[in-house]
């Protein structure tokens, strides 16, 4: 019995005792082994996922065995790349394990940039994928980091195969989403086979950065939330303090407090020097925390729409040893794209202080523009003049040149782009004195005020046109702004802590909108000034994007839980919803009726409130109506909604079904139905726009866009579709005239019957409904550009 026992003691100690040798060396040749004359390289940190220790002055460590370890792994140290992976998996027959480094030549120590990808979730190769290579090139990003949902096993397949750090040119790392716990041994098992450890550390540039998994997902891990915070706690002890910390995981799966949370563990990453939190998930893109030490930021997928019709986006981000010093989102599948607004006709242009105004946008996904210039030339190709253009927004140029104020001649000006890169491209356009006989707009005037516009919509109201950007990028570019309607000129500003993403509303002198952040403004129409405030959501997930709206002196506002009546005077509250919660943010607008409220969440339901109460009356989310990117529309027969892809006629009191019809359309835009006649007029995602028989929903005829720029709609794709015909705007009559914007750029007129009147091309994307007042048209595109237009006749 003795003997038995020390042998027992024997085999423990053993086990205990046990230990995995090797070594960090500098691969000065890249040829994967040591080599005599290389040496090792001191202080770097290896782990086997549950010890941490560090590597001796000839580069050499020892680590203990551990049972459950299956890979050891290194934290690159900045200035490098591994020669082969950061990770080995760990054979107990093998004793020995070396990591080979190279210098990274594209790194700096004092500035790192990388680029963040997530939610890709595809098997299939996009030019998303070459965007983000040559980007990476052409801009000196060192690295990219996936933030997970690669997706399922074929997807995971491909980007293993497709998108890595040979193939991208980059350093290439991955973090476990939730999609990416898929059937096997145990949930990782894929993800390790193909991409090793779900979480590791590695340093780039001035910073720090720490990737973990998500703590569930469709299968059950091994790991445990616990498990990856003592780890983490291991090797954040070893991290050098002044660096700042970069957090990645797929979800945002701390509080306020950033503290990380287990069964028994926690983490307070604020005390490592939390500079930045990483993450996707949500198919959004929402970066906040400008006003505190950490920021955080999510981003939307590079290849497809949002879930709340996000723009599809790579992020790059500049990092320094402050932190973050910048993010810019980048927009895939543009390459030279130029297009000169004005001045192209006599009803496309406009004089001001004796010299003629030039616009244009211009926007590539790999590279950066650094000049433009307007070269003017008359009919027989004699110079007449030059003009450097000034950047006005990420993808606005804009200047004047003297010339004669009747502009009674042709004339060709030709746009001269130069790329940080060193490339040109030239673009010729014609100007054509005479009037087209069938134009019916004539631009009256332009301004661009600085940022993107999403789905805002200029708001008319008395002298002034009042107007908001988005913020993706953290930048405090958030704001909301007058300009005179006379001129165009802006008036006044209002910064805001998030992106106004939806309609501003009005009432009684009084400018209304809601944040991102769901913090609600009411501003003075004169002079812009607060007059209250109120923070409804806390900050809550996902970022607020719905439409709100104002009838009988109250603003109805919010989504979930904070879904509230607001007085428009003082902000005092009528009362907030407490009947349901969850969801993504429903892109569309509210519709307030005479009784009722009618709004939704997409993944959940469309709901119908009392107006007064905010009781619930009723919910629908069968038949595809709980994916609501889209509004309501009513009249006495009731409201008419749009579902997944059926149009619904639903009991306003009751939310029975009247009458449905399923198509093969694609109706997830944020466009709500217009009521024309016996008409519904539809956008759709793929298709254009299209009309329905108002009794028997049966189609009357179709008018198809073109190509979208930028991808909003919710899982909409170049990589699956031939066409992407996408109109987010919904469309706004006036007389026997239909108006409406599209993703590809251009700004149509139709008449009842569905055939086209007219068409300009602004060459930006227009998500906002067109505002018509007073004899014009006023329009915002992605840009940032305000137009006016007359209407001819």
């Amino acid at each position: 019995m003795k003997r038995l026992l020390f042998f027992g003691t024997f085999l423990f100690c053993n086990s205990v005792l046990a230990q995995f040798k090797g070594q960090v060396y500098l691969d000065g040749n890249g040829n994967k082994k040591i080599d005599p004359q290389e040496v090792g390289l001191p202080g770097i940190v290896v782990s086997n996922g549950y010890d941490v220790v560090q590597t001796d002055t000839k580069g050499q460590f020892s680590i203990p065995t551990h049972p459950d370890a299956r890979f050891l792994f290194v934290t690159v140290p900045s200035g490098y790349r591994s020669s082969t992976t950061h990770y080995l998996r760990i054979d107990q027959k093998q004793e020995v394990f070396d990591f080979g480094m190279v210098k990274d030549e594209s790194q700096q120590p004092d500035f790192l940039r990388f680029i963040q990808v997530t939610d890709t979730e595809t098997p299939l190769y996009g030019s998303w994928i070459d965007n983000i290579r040559n980007y990476a090139q052409h801009q000196q990003a060192s690295l990219i980091m996936h933030t997970g949902d690669i997706c399922y096993e074929p997807g995971m397949q491909f980007h293993a195969r497709q998108v890595n750090s040979d193939l991208m040119g980059r350093a290439t790392y991955y973090t476990v989403g939730n999609h990416d716990l898929v059937k096997g041994e145990y949930g990782e098992k894929l993800f390790e086979d193909l991409f090793g450890p779900v979480y590791y550390s590695f340093d780039a540039g001035p910073a720090h950065f720490v990737v973990t998994p998500m703590p569930s997902g469709d299968y059950a891990p091994r790991y445990t939330q616990d498990q990856v915070i003592s780890w983490l706690k291991k090797d954040l002890a070893l991290k050098d303090k002044s660096k700042p910390l970069i957090f990645i995981n797929h979800d945002l799966i701390v509080g306020k407090d950033f503290t990380m949370k287990g069964k028994t563990q926690s983490i307070d990453l604020r005390q490592y020097n939390l500079k930045a939190y990483l993450y996707g998930h949500w198919h959004n893109n929402y970066v906040f925390g400008q006003s505190s030490d950490v920021l955080v930021i999510s981003t939307n997928a590079p290849n497809k729409g949002g879930i709340d019709h996000s723009v599809g986006q790579f992020m790059v981000i500049d990092v320094d040893k402050n932190g973050v010093r910048q993010v810019s989102p980048k927009y895939p599948n543009l390459k030279d794209h130029i297009e000169l607004i004005y001045p192209k006709n006599s009803d496309l242009c406009f004089i001001e202080n004796k010299k003629l105004n030039i616009s244009a946008n211009i926007y590539d996904s790999e590279r950066e523009v650094v000049s433009v210039s307007a070269v003017i030339s008359d009919e027989k190709g004699k110079h007449m003049n030059t003009c450097v253009l000034s950047p006005k927004s990420d993808w606005n140029w804009r200047g004047a040149v003297a010339l004669s104020s009747d502009v009674k001649r042709n004339f060709e000006l030709m746009l001269e782009v130069n790329y940080k890169d060193g490339h040109q491209v030239l673009k010729r356009s014609q100007f054509e004195a005479q009037t087209s006989p069938s134009a019916h707009l004539r631009l009256s005037w332009s301004t661009n005020i600085g940022a993107n516009i999403w789905k805002v919509s200029p708001l008319v109201q008395g002298s002034r046109v009042f107007v908001a950007t988005i913020d993706d990028s953290g930048s405090e570019k958030g704001k909301i702004a007058a300009l005179g309607k006379a001129d165009g000129k802006v008036l006044w500003e209002f910064s805001t802590k998030n992106s106004i993403k939806q309609k501003l509303r009005y009432s009684d002198g009084v400018v209304l909108a809601t944040d991102a952040g769901g913090v609600v403004y009411a501003l003075n129409e004169v002079d812009g000034k607060l007059i209250w405030t109120k923070d409804l959501s806390a900050g809550k997930l996902p970022a607020y994007v719905t439409a709100g709206v104002v009838r009988d002196g109250y603003y109805y506002t919010g989504a979930g839980n904070y879904l509230s009546a607001l007085r428009v005077t003082d902000g005092e509250l009528l009362w907030q919803n407490k009947d349901w919660n969850g969801g993504e943010g429903m892109p569309g607008e509210m519709l307030a009726t005479a009784d009722h409220l009618v709004t939704g969440a997409n993944w959940n339901a469309l709901f119908v409130h009392d107006r007064k109460t905010g009781e619930l009356r009723w919910k629908k989310n069968d038949d595809g109506v709980r994916f609501r990117s889209s509004g309501a529309s009513a009249d006495d027969k009731g409201l008419y909604v749009s579902g997944l892809n059926g149009l619904f006629l639903l009991n306003e009191k009751s939310g029975d079904v009247i009458h449905k019809k399923i198509y093969e359309d694609d109706f997830k835009v944020m466009a709500s139905p217009l009521l024309s006649g016996n008409q519904i007029i539809m956008p759709t995602s793929l298709g254009g726009v299209k009309s329905y028989d108002k009794n028997t929903f049966e189609e009357r005829w179709a008018f198809e866009t073109g190509e979208a720029l930028i991808y909003t709609s919710s899982y909409t794709t170049p990589d699956l579709h031939k066409l992407v015909g996408t109109v987010e705007s919904g469309v706004v009559q006036q007389g026997q005239k239909l108006f409406f914007g599209a993703s590809d750029g251009y700004f149509y007129v139709l008449n009842l019957e569905g055939k086209l009147l007219d068409k300009v091309n602004v060459g930006a994307p227009i998500l906002a409904e067109t505002t018509l007042a007073d004899g014009n048209v006023y329009i915002a595109d992605f840009a940032g550009n305000v137009y006016c237009f007359s209407l001819k006749d």
